[in-house]
């Protein structure tokens, strides 16, 4: 009986998500409709439905530009002109906003050097921490080992309780970003 309720409440949760604004949607066009604004209606339905799929598209498949904030959150540094991501996954945030980013960003030798040079430099670093491991480190570095990041670093954030990390490959262009908001 337990496991019918839970269900029947999924469903009801999920009925009242998705069918009070398309009711709402559908009412509103009838309404500009009898007024003689159908085309108003009809564009102001696209463009809802447009939005609401782009957010839920980005909130599942973030973009380039989630991942080099998560770049800044990580090194407090502007992201090298030359940075190309190579891999990069996110966990989906959950009801408490905790979530997991890991992303493989290759640079120029200069823009690498600068930025090693940079952390190395920062006294409110902390070189070489351990990295906690979760689904989505193990799923960037599947085709990699972590004996190949030569150095590291994380850096705490005030009144947050983040972990950062970002680890420099040997092969002096290739650095992971990893970001965890617990």
């Amino acid at each position: 009986m337990g496991t019918v309720s839970l269900i029947l409440v999924v469903l009801f949760i999920i009925a009242i998500v998705l069918l009070v604004p398309a009711l709402l949607l559908f009412f509103f066009y009838k309404w500009l409709a009898r007024k003689g604004y159908r085309w108003h209606g009809l564009s102001v339905i696209t463009i809802v439905i447009a939005f609401f799929s782009y957010e839920i598209y980005t909130s599942i498949y973030p973009t380039n530009s989630f991942y080099y904030n998560e770049f800044k959150q990580v090194t407090s540094l502007d992201v090298p002109k030359s940075a190309e991501i190579i891999d990069k996954t996110a966990s989906y945030p959950d009801f408490h906003g905790d979530y997991v980013s890991c992303s493989l960003m290759k640079l120029s030798k200069q823009d690498y050097n600068s930025l090693l040079d940079a952390l190395n430099k920062n006294k409110t670093i902390i070189k070489n921490p351990e990295i906690i491991v979760s689904e989505e480190l193990d799923e960037i570095m599947k085709t990699r080992n972590t004996n190949n990041i030569k150095t590291s670093f994380s850096r705490e954030i005030p009144n947050k309780d983040y972990y950062t990390y970002i680890g420099f490959f040997k092969d002096n262009e290739t650095i992971l970003v990893y970001f965890v908001n617990p």
